[in-house]
């Protein structure tokens, strides 16, 4: 019977050594924070079903400070909570956010339910930067015919200027502060 109990013992010992070798290679295959940054696509695209120029017919409480300021180019991005882009854009505004910069644009979260929404908020520290979570994405989807996201939205004047999909926060900040006809 000892002999039973210690090849059972023999044999767990090395499926627990088996387990923990099987953990270290899947964790090494995990990409980093680098090899995540050095993967994003600089690239911004145009939207091209958004309804450049419309004028939203009201702006949500929460927005409406940004909406303010016409002369300026206003910011807007549209993130979503269930998209692995946008948690990725989340959290590169919140690093920059924890370096002090980044304020100067505003987020809509589109989610299914406002409390998952005000989760992706609060997780990102999204809090810190003007935000409106727009349930099931009436706001934007109405307004202005985005159902995309990440995406750009670029307001001058009150109106939507540009539409631009991205994934890297700085490439986007790059091309909406590029003087006109530059591309």
């Amino acid at each position: 019977m000892e002999i039973f109990f210690g090849a059972v013992l023999l044999i767990l010992a090395g499926a627990v050594v088996l387990l923990f070798a099987m953990l270290g290679e899947l964790t090494s295959r995990l990409p980093t924070e680098r090899e995540t940054a050095a993967a994003r696509d600089p690239e911004v695209w145009p939207l091209e079903d958004a309804r450049l120029g419309a004028e939203p017919g009201r702006w949500p409480a929460e927005l409406a400070g940004r909406a303010a300021d016409l002369d300026a180019a206003q910011t807007l991005l549209v993130l979503s909570t269930a998209c692995s882009t946008c948690k990725d854009v989340a959290q590169q505004l919140s690093d920059e956010l924890d370096r002090g910069a980044g304020n100067d644009m505003a987020v809509v979260v589109s989610t299914a339910e406002q409390a998952r929404g005000e989760r992706f908020v609060q997780q990102y520290g999204l809090q810190r930067l003007t935000h409106y979570v727009d349930e099931g994405g009436d706001w934007v989807a109405g307004e202005f015919n985005v159902r995309m996201s990440p995406t750009a939205l670029v307001m001058r004047g009150g109106r939507l200027e540009s539409a631009l999909v991205f994934q890297d926060v700085e490439a986007v900040r790059t091309k909406v502060n590029q003087p006109k006809g530059v591309s």
